[in-house]
């Protein structure tokens, strides 16, 4: 608090020293001394004597607010002796002051599109929510007023196409698997060991005291064994079976990895994704999993994310709407896109009996030579050769 006010101090003497109200007096004091140094001894030794400056109560502070007067006209000094050498102007600096108004200038304009693309894509978001309440307001409209014949028909008719999609589709894809599962509390879920929930970046595990067979508000870090490794978890109580021992879904960053006690009643341990692009289906290995499809992602702005990420987090988005609306993914239309300029390019060949089963056919399969394999059912291939 000294210090700020002697710099303040020397701030207001500062100013003062710009008037020149005393120069001819002052003047004529310093002609009468042999040296500009001896002039300045005699005003200290005046202020010394005859007033309480530099012995009074307020020494201490004077004497602080001098040496940061000399120190910013030592400043002043270097830095018009630096500008000197340098050939640098006012004109210069000015120059210089005007490109960091600019910068700011455009910095702040940044900021303000970066805000409004957030609110319009908040905007977008609840249209689009309210558009899908509504159709879903008209689907089961439109379902209680189909008669009780024409429902069982489509009923009957719908097992039935499910029943020839499990056919063609055969093995189940990894895509297929993200739609099994437990429907997810916090985008987690609760165990009768733990409970769970996750963002795309972190997991955070919860275990009571009473799951660690501890008396609430008894749980103490010295009673605890938790080891935490990159690819395997063990939560217990020392001297005890550990309460969770296994393998994790996915692998953590062991740098970010933490767990802390809370209210001594439970255990937070709080898990960083590696692959931060995916959901976990569940904890540990073996355990019950969730269903990844109905996860709800975090609010945020993308143009909160740098290039690749957004990029990405985008796909995702767009192939999670795809698959709920039954239409193909980015990577199915890639396939679509690629087959269709194969045939265009051999006219030769009759596809109009083949069936596709998109989610079984790679990249690779696309360009090779064997290109019955592509197709399903009945009719197969005229004109290959």
């Amino acid at each position: 608090r000294k210090n700020a006010f002697a710099a303040k101090k020397s701030k207001q003497a500062l100013a003062m020293a710009g008037n020149d109200r005393f120069d001819g007096m002052l003047m004529g004091m310093l002609q009468a001394h042999p040296s500009d140094m001896e002039f300045l001894n005699s005003i200290f030794g005046f202020l010394q004597r005859r007033t309480g400056c530099f012995n009074g109560p307020k020494a201490e502070d004077n004497f602080q607010t001098l040496i940061n007067t000399l120190t910013v006209q030592l400043e002043n000094y270097r830095k018009a002796e630096y500008k000197k050498k340098q050939g640098i102007t006012d004109d210069d600096e000015e120059e210089e002051r005007a490109a960091k108004r600019k910068r700011e200038k455009e910095e702040a304009e940044k900021k303000r599109k970066a805000q409004e693309f957030a609110k319009e894509n908040a905007e977008r978001v609840a249209a689009r929510k309210a558009a899908e309440e509504k159709k879903k307001e008209e689907d089961e409209k439109k379902k209680a007023e189909e008669a009780e014949g024409g429902a069982k028909m489509a009923e009957e008719k719908k097992e039935e196409e499910k029943k020839e999609e499990k056919k063609d589709d055969g093995d189940e894809s990894d895509d297929d698997d993200e739609s099994k599962g437990a429907k997810p509390i916090n985008n987690g879920g609760v165990t009768e060991r733990y409970s769970w929930s996750q963002t795309l970046q972190e997991l955070q595990v919860v275990v009571s005291a009473e799951q660690l067979g501890l008396p609430k508000g008894g749980v103490k870090s010295k009673m605890l064994d938790i080891d935490i490794k990159k690819k395997t978890m063990k939560v217990g109580v020392k001297g005890k079976e550990p309460l969770i021992s296994g393998d994790l879904h996915q692998a953590v960053k062991l740098e970010n990895t933490l767990w802390t006690i809370e209210d001594s009643s439970k255990v937070v341990i709080t898990l960083e994704k590696v692959n931060q692009m995916e959901w976990w289906k569940c904890v540990m290995v073996g355990d019950q999993e969730i269903n990844t499809r109905k996860v709800e992602p975090e609010n945020s702005s993308l143009s909160d994310l740098d290039g690749d990420t957004r990029q990405t987090v985008e796909k995702m988005m767009y192939d999670q709407r795809q698959k709920q609306m039954g239409l193909p993914t980015s990577e199915e239309q890639k396939k679509q896109e690629m087959l269709s300029k194969f045939m265009t390019q051999h006219p030769e060949m009759d596809f109009s009996k083949c069936k596709f089963n998109w989610r079984r056919l790679s990249s690779s399969t696309l360009v090779a030579p064997d290109i019955p394999v592509l197709c399903e059912g009945q009719g197969g291939i005229r004109g290959a050769g």
